[in-house]
């Protein structure tokens, strides 16, 4: 026999170590029989199959010991002759133990490891360790999360918890090289937070000088995540830095190769294979990823768990071809109607009273609050979305809160916004559509169905799951004939999205308005086209795709809109869930003057070419996007855009706009007739500041927030914030 490891000593029939903190006399005599102790607890001595890994119970020095005893299974002489020399699993594990601790990295404490060797075959080998109560792995809290809190700040804090510790062993000069969900440890503190970060299973760890970034890339391509959180752990676990792109080049190569490696487990192992697909230990570790739904509260949206190119290996093609045929069979009328309605734009009078509404999300906390803003913008027409993912406690108060408002002369519409988990569930959709409707029917002027279903972050894949949902609300109009319907609620230019949901509608459905996310171009202006079209064109194509359907009226509702606001983090649209290190590129946020400017035009090129019968402005109070900045929870601050359309409304709000008068490029001028008679003009400029005279007279001038205009003359200067001109003679 080969001369033992200078650690080892003769523990009864095995040579193996015993830990410092736990060696006494009566401990030795158990692990000099824990052969017999393990097969009274019905474990058994190792064999071919499976490493096991039981709960046994020991005395130490008066007390009891929970002790965690991983019994290796018994190797071919191949892998006997590779352990003489490197040492077995069990003896490398000690190792790589004890320098965790030592390091001051998480690993359950050693207790002690026993070989028995019988020539040159190993015959039993064991790795003992202290058992913990309460402590759970990565993967059991991912699935936690998944099913039971599915909330991006909480996903973030366990991301975040991990990466880590997996970072500090690294530093600590240990690499793992078998860095499975399953081998890392950790302890849930509270409802949502977790510490104590462990690792296991470390017989095939190596202690290193410094972990090379060849071999960091290798330990986390064996964490599995979805593809947009595993970006988030990597940009964690080298904060503050981005990673490195020869890390990322290599973590993909080893992900791939891993990914490979288990599609062939079956093939390598046949027999294992069948005999845990007979114990039923086969099935998936974790949920399809297609049925991942994370809740940002920070942001106001899903998150998307999976990153474009993984999306798109989900992606089904029916949906490009439902598309491509909805697009054919109605480009030819859409096509007519766009080009008459683009000659009609600006031409007819428009009552501009209730066409501006506030979406709103008050809470039991900020209820009060949010009131108070919104009754600085008047009795504006109100949006409240009902999520299905909300509790049946934040329902109620949404509820309240919406008979509320109708009671104070607010119109009042709600949306009602789907989950994964009810597009899976129709049943369970039907009962939260009637639930809602039972008590908001009769205050709702509006009700949109759906929410975003282009986005599959949303929850909907498929347009068979989009019709599934309309199924369950195909009596409302019989059941209750004074709700007016909007939908399909299509995010972004998307109008063959939009065509096609349409069709999929079941029959008995129709939408007395088209309803529509349509940020236009957040990475600037309004004004600003994509391809050839800018704000106006696109309010005019969907108007004429609105004309063109049975299944919907002839009306456009913009449900939701925005700009992100820089600095705002992980509060921003863009940003959440994580801010990634280092500088942002094509970053859609404006600043807080822009966000002001920008919603002003907005809403005067909707609404005043006739295109668009009412804009919702999503929200009224949110960090990273709202008119009202609620980051101090008792100190709410209103933003330059709160003051500008509450000016705009003051000033406009009863006004009934008559006419865009040509004017040279860059500059654009809307005038309106207040009830009083009283002519207004408003004008702004998108080629920066210039001066420009106006084709009118006027008695008194005053900016976007109502500060007065000290020049008086013919000729002005105009920039890309709005001037109001009042009492205007042409």
């Amino acid at each position: 026999m080969k001369k033992a490891t200078p650690f080892t000593e003769e523990i009864g029939r095995y040579r193996g170590a015993i830990s410092a903190d736990f060696d006494c006399p009566e401990l030795r005599t158990q692990l000099e029989g824990l052969a017999g102790l393990l097969s009274r607890v019905g474990a058994g001595r190792p064999t071919l199959g499976r490493n096991r890994t039981v709960r046994l119970s020991l005395a130490a020095a008066g007390r009891t010991v929970q002790a965690a005893v991983k019994i290796y299974r018994r190797e071919h002489a191949l892998k006997n002759l590779l352990d003489r020399r490197r040492g077995s699993k069990a003896s490398r594990s000690w190792v790589i133990a004890a320098a965790l601790r030592e390091r001051g990295v998480g690993t359950p404490a050693p207790i002690a490891f026993l070989d028995r060797w019988d020539g040159s075959r190993l015959k039993e080998s064991y790795f003992l360790s202290e058992y913990q109560d309460g402590i759970s792995s990565f993967r059991a809290e991912l699935n936690y999360l998944y099913a039971e809190r599915p909330e991006a700040r909480c996903l973030m804090d366990l991301l975040q918890c991990v990466a880590d510790g997996v970072r500090a062993m690294h530093d600590a000069g240990i690499v793992h090289r078998d860095l499975g969900n399953q081998n890392i440890l950790l302890r849930r503190t509270a409802t949502a937070a977790w510490a104590e970060v462990q690792f296991i299973d470390l017989n095939r760890a190596r202690l290193r000088t410094a972990v090379s970034l060849a071999e960091c890339a290798f330990d986390v391509s064996r964490i599995a995540l979805p593809s947009e959180l595993l970006r988030v752990f990597k940009e964690m676990y080298f904060a503050p830095m981005r990673p490195p792109a020869a890390f990322q080049r290599l973590e993909c190569r080893y992900r791939r190769r891993f990914a490979w490696h288990t599609r062939t487990r079956r093939l390598r192992h046949p027999l294992r294979t069948a005999a845990r697909r007979r114990q039923g230990l086969s099935g998936p570790a974790y949920p399809d990823p297609r049925d991942i739904w994370i809740w940002d509260d920070r942001s106001g949206q899903p998150i998307s768990a999976m990153r474009a190119a993984e999306r798109k290996r989900y992606y089904p093609f029916a949906n490009v071809c439902r598309m491509a045929c909805a697009t054919l069979a109605g480009a030819g009328p859409v096509w007519r109607e766009f080009r008459a309605l683009r000659r009609v734009c600006y031409r007819m009078p428009v009552l501009m009273q209730d066409r501006i509404g506030i979406a709103v999300h008050p809470t039991p906390q900020t209820a009060e609050r949010e009131l108070e803003a919104l009754a600085g913008l008047g009795r504006t027409p109100v949006l409240l979305r009902l999520a299905h993912h909300r509790s049946a406690a934040e329902l109620d108060f949404s509820v309240r809160c919406a008979r509320a408002l109708y009671g104070r002369g607010h119109p009042v519409s709600v949306a009602l916004v789907q989950d994964r988990l009810a597009v899976r569930d129709p049943e369970r959709w039907a009962s939260f559509v009637e639930r809602m409707l039972e008590q908001v029917a009769d205050v709702a002027e509006w009700v949109e169905l759906g929410h975003a279903v282009n986005r599959v972050k949303w929850g909907v894949w498929t347009f068979d799951e989009y019709r599934r949902l309309m199924n369950a609300c195909c009596d409302i109009r019989a059941r209750y004939p004074d709700v007016r319907l909007m939908g399909p609620a299509v995010i972004d230019f998307e109008y063959p999205f939009a065509m096609a949901a349409l069709r999929a509608c079941p029959e008995p459905l129709s939408f007395d308005a088209l309803s529509l996310h349509l940020y236009v171009d957040r990475r600037g202006a309004p004004e600003n086209r994509q391809g050839p079209f800018d704000a106006l064109a696109k309010f005019a194509l969907a108007r004429a795709v609105a004309r063109s359907t049975p299944q919907c009226a002839d009306r456009i509702v913009v449900s939701e809109v925005n700009w992100p606001i820089k600095g705002a983090g992980v509060y921003s649209p863009v940003g959440s869930p994580y801010e990634s290190p280092g500088p942002r590129f094509n970053d859609p946020s404006v600043t807080e003057e822009d966000y002001a400017n920008y919603m002003i035009r907005y809403l005067l090129h909707a609404l005043c070419s006739g295109m668009v019968e009412r804009v919702y402005w999503w929200r009224l109070a949110a960090r990273g996007y709202g008119l009202v900045d609620d980051t101090d929870p008792l100190n709410w601050r209103q933003r330059r855009a709160y003051t500008m359309l509450a000016r705009f409304l003051a000033v406009l709000g009863g006004a009934t706009f008559t006419d865009k008068p040509p004017t040279a490029d860059g500059t654009h001028l809307f005038l309106f007739q207040r009830p009083d008679g009283e002519r207004v003009a408003l004008a702004y400029s998108t080629a920066g500041e210039i001066t420009c005279a106006l084709p009118f007279s006027y008695a008194d001038a005053c900016d976007g927030i109502g500060r007065p205009i000290r020049e008086k003359g013919a000729e002005v200067r105009l920039s890309g914030s709005p001037k109001y001109f009042l009492d205007v003679r042409v």
